[in-house]
């Protein structure tokens, strides 16, 4: 699909019309055969760009899927038609070129090293009864080998007619490739093709909304993206700044800019993972190859930061590099009980004494702001020879989070693997759950806001607002907040402001825009 060829509004093919004459082109028909996923018969292929034109086949012909160009911007950019013996050809029907006078016909053609093009044969008619050939602009192509590849071809003298008829066949049985046809009136000017869109940042599953944006390295090209999977087209929904993904979607988008040819359609799929309600008690870990071996950072209900690769009997890799960072956090939906974790030091070698300095930190949280060390365990609580079993921490029931952390090392590496966490079953006359209250409601509005915001709790006092970014760092605390709270200060994107009242702490995600 090329951009100066799409008719949107007459307005539009006004503005078209006059750039064409400025530039000694009009381009009455194109096609470059979009981007079939694979190879497809000619009767089976529905990605035509022209749903007005009649194309026509003898079926043995196909659509084939290509990728590098050579020779001119644009060829084999997608897809291109095979004729690739003397029994298959390929026709294009239903042209008006009635009130245009020195016509040509430009196309990409591809053929093998030995040919000249002598034997592709282009062919014009006004009934498709009544044949005419078309010459070749400099008669032949190169020939010999280091010649085959891309060329974009010129064909003069096509006829005036309101339903002109195109036919490309073979006379010989060698491979000649047909793509990116063009009727000019004039002569055609070279185009470069629009720069792919891309994405920052790149598709994949994170545990927090993402603010992506979209860019292409052509300057002030046009984007247009969508998000219900369907292909994007300049009548899509125009790229104006950076994307909020809140679920899990997938973006598609393409890039125009006028005088260039449309850009491939770019994709990125994004899985966001729901952060309030990760990991379902009871909890086992023990060994994650029933579900694929899979990167135990990756599982529901944990985020990691620097762990490093994840071994595949599911264990986390603390990496003595990122000591300070390196960061297992595991996010619980109900009362917890009891915690259970193994550890084992490795060297990386054969030399347990490399394995030094280590200092691993346990810690609960009810909200994820304010942690409660259990332990702080060292290279004396951990064998290098096999994992090592902590038992007997007996969680809060108000915690939602539980945190291994790497303080401190010196050498080697620290593996966590074995994670159990028991559900609080109550016991005794306790048997209700600590969080069977109401939290009093808490409303943070407006919501997305440019500037400042108002914080209001029911029934209650709001006693703290702590502002931090989805990493968890805390940003800014207002104690006891009056009357409005500017955001403005802070930059443009998503936040999590906590909201703490005498009976408890409720988290909202805020939009800065």
């Amino acid at each position: 699909m090329k951009s100066l060829n799409k008719i949107r509004t007459a307005a539009i093919c006004v503005f078209i019309f006059t750039v064409a004459l400025a530039q000694a082109q009009t381009i009455l028909y194109q096609e470059n055969f979009g981007n079939p996923a694979a190879n497809t018969l000619i009767q089976d292929y529905t990605g035509w760009e022209n749903s007005h034109v009649l194309y026509a086949g003898n079926g043995t012909c196909d659509v084939r899927s290509s990728s590098a160009s050579n020779g001119y911007g644009g060829a084999s950019g997608g897809g291109n038609v095979m004729i690739n013996d003397t029994v298959k050809w390929f026709q294009v029907s239903g042209i008006n070129t009635a009130a245009d006078t020195s016509i040509s016909l430009y196309c990409g053609l591809r053929k093998t090293n030995a040919e000249n093009g002598a034997n592709f044969v282009v062919e014009v008619s006004a009934d498709s009864l009544s044949w005419t050939r078309l010459a070749m602009e400099g008669d032949t192509l190169p020939s010999g080998t280091g010649t085959s590849g891309w060329h974009r071809v010129r064909y003069l003298h096509v006829i005036s007619c309101p339903n002109l008829h195109l036919r490309f066949s073979n006379l010989a049985q060698v491979d000649y490739r047909l793509d990116d046809i063009a009727l000019v009136v004039g002569t055609e000017n070279t185009l470069e093709t629009v720069g792919k869109p891309t994405f920052s940042p790149s598709g994949g599953t994170y545990y927090e909304p993402q603010t992506v944006t979209l860019s292409s390295q052509t300057a002030n090209a046009s984007i247009f993206y969508t998000m219900d999977g369907s292909t994007p087209t300049p009548s899509s929904n125009p790229y104006l700044g950076p994307l909020t993904v809140n679920n899990s979607v997938t973006i598609k988008a393409m890039a125009i800019h006028d005088d260039m040819y449309d850009s491939e359609v770019a994709s990125a799929s994004y899985v966001i993972l729901d952060t309030n309600s990760l990991v379902h008690l009871p909890l086992d870990l023990s060994d994650n190859s029933e579900v694929g071996k899979l990167d135990i950072t990756h599982l529901p209900g944990f985020r990691g930061y620097h762990l490093g690769s994840s071994y595949a009997d599911g264990s986390a890799k603390f990496e003595s590099s990122h000591a300070g960072e390196a960061v297992l956090r595991a996010h619980l939906d109900s009362a917890p009980g009891t915690l259970t974790f193994e550890l084992k030091g490795r060297t990386g070698g054969s030399n347990p004494a490399a394995y030094e300095g280590v200092q691993m930190e346990l810690a609960e949280s009810p909200d994820g702001l304010q942690w409660h060390p259990l332990a702080v365990l060292t290279e004396n609580d951990i064998s290098t020879d096999g994992y090592v079993r902590f038992t007997g921490y007996t969680l809060m029931q108000t915690t939602r989070y539980v945190r291994w952390k790497l303080l401190s090392t010196m050498k080697g590496n620290t593996q966590l693997n074995n994670i159990t966490i028991s559900q609080y079953s109550g016991g005794g006359n306790d048997s209700v759950p600590v969080m069977s209250y109401d939290l009093p409601q808490v409303c943070v509005y407006p919501n997305p806001t440019s500037g400042s915001v108002s914080v209001i709790a029911s029934l209650t006092q709001v006693e703290e607002v702590i502002l931090t970014d989805l990493r968890g760092n805390v940003l800014y605390r207002w104690s006891m907040p009056m009357g409005n709270i500017d955001l403005s200060v802070f930059p443009r994107g998503m936040y999590i402001m906590s909201v703490r009242t005498p009976q408890g702490v409720t988290n909202k995600k805020i939009v800065r825009y």
